[in-house]
């Protein structure tokens, strides 16, 4: 996924203007037939995904009020609110988005900071244990789903001033501090919660919101109060991070694909109406869709950030003969096994 995001990266640079988004970069390099795939998979990658965000960001902050308040809140009630409150961000763009963002990501570390110090005392080894090889590789799209970062790529480029060494630097380190966020959540959740029971993975996983009813098994597991709220703030800012991601991505994508100015007012109500409206609706209701979204959408992503990404920089190299700022490693071979690699993941997902 690093690879295929630095692939991206030289993509990108391709284009002599700053500002270019994905639409842009497909019709220079792959012609209207590029162009209308990376349509169809961007739009239903990213309404998929922002549609799982909403949901499960809904059903946190409905589980939240009507523990504060002890009243019965709907989930579509919470859903509203999250979009309300942390779509009105896009707003300002990407200087907006980011200062929130670091507020959300310092709250991150410190919920993770705690939740580490306090689990791993409890873990179950044996919960680690067993298990079959064999569906491994049911795993792949969502694996590949959850090292996605290219969708925020042109935006970096714009928000950097097509800086190539700080570029590199940010999508770097951007992947791979959630790598290590990834594998100790995995370490501390596996390890605590059995695979069968009320309150085992098995059952989380079947639930409409699954990370509200992690909470709850947490909570039964631990019998500490304070435990669930770390977790449930920990699962909130891991969503309005990615939710950020999704929405900067999506405006810029919108913007760039339609030709509507996201400097006026009016643009940005028009983007903001096609950006959020199918999502939500999607969320309000088909809210056990959240799993099934995240599962196809590793699809979508092989498409937009594997073969796409190859066959731009391949044209770009041998077909155009660009000499750009920026190459990664591995010539022809390297593009030739993204590709493939690809079509492996939409098989796997399949």
């Amino acid at each position: 996924m690093l690879i295929s995001l630095f692939l991206l990266l030289e993509s990108c640079l391709l284009s002599p203007n700053i500002e270019v988004n994905l639409i842009s970069m497909v019709r220079a390099r792959l012609g209207p037939l590029g162009q209308i795939v990376a349509w169809f998979s961007f739009l239903l990658l990213l309404y998929s995904v922002a549609a799982a965000y909403l949901s499960a960001g809904g059903g946190l902050i409905a589980n939240a009020l009507s523990e504060i308040f002890n009243v019965s809140i709907a989930e579509s009630s919470g859903t509203w609110i999250f979009l309300i409150v942390f779509g009105f961000f896009v707003i300002f763009g990407t200087w907006g988005i980011d200062w929130i963002n670091r507020l959300c990501v310092l709250g991150l570390f410190v919920c993770f900071a705690a939740l580490v110090i306090f689990v791993i005392p409890n873990i179950d080894w044996q919960h680690l244990s067993g298990g079959s090889a064999e569906y491994l590789w049911v795993t792949i799209p969502i694996v590949v789903l959850s090292f996605t970062s290219h969708i925020i790529v042109p935006s970096i480029r714009t928000y950097l001033n097509g800086n190539v060494h700080q570029l590199k630097i940010a999508l770097f380190w951007g992947s791979l501090i959630p790598l290590v966020f990834y594998l100790v959540w995995e370490l501390l959740i596996f390890g605590l919660l059995p695979l069968s029971g009320p309150y085992g993975l098995e059952t989380i996983a079947s639930q409409p919101h699954p990370v509200a009813a992690l909470t709850n098994a947490l909570h039964n597991f631990l019998g500490v109060a304070w435990v669930p709220v770390v977790v449930a703030l920990f699962s909130f800012f891991a969503l309005v991070t990615s939710f950020f991601g999704v929405s900067l991505s999506l405006f810029d994508f919108l913007a760039d694909g339609f030709k509507i100015k996201k400097s006026s007012l009016g643009g940005k109500i028009i983007l903001l109406l096609i950006m959020f409206v199918i999502p939500l609706l999607f969320a309000l209701y088909f809210p056990t869709g959240f799993l099934i979204a995240i599962g196809y959408a590793g699809v979508f992503v092989a498409i937009l950030y594997g073969i796409l990404p190859a066959l731009m920089v391949w044209h770009g190299r041998y077909i155009e003969k660009k000499k750009e700022e920026f190459r990664v490693f591995g010539g022809k071979t390297l593009l030739v096994l993204m590709i493939v690699g690809s079509v492996l993941i939409i098989f796997f997902q399949i």
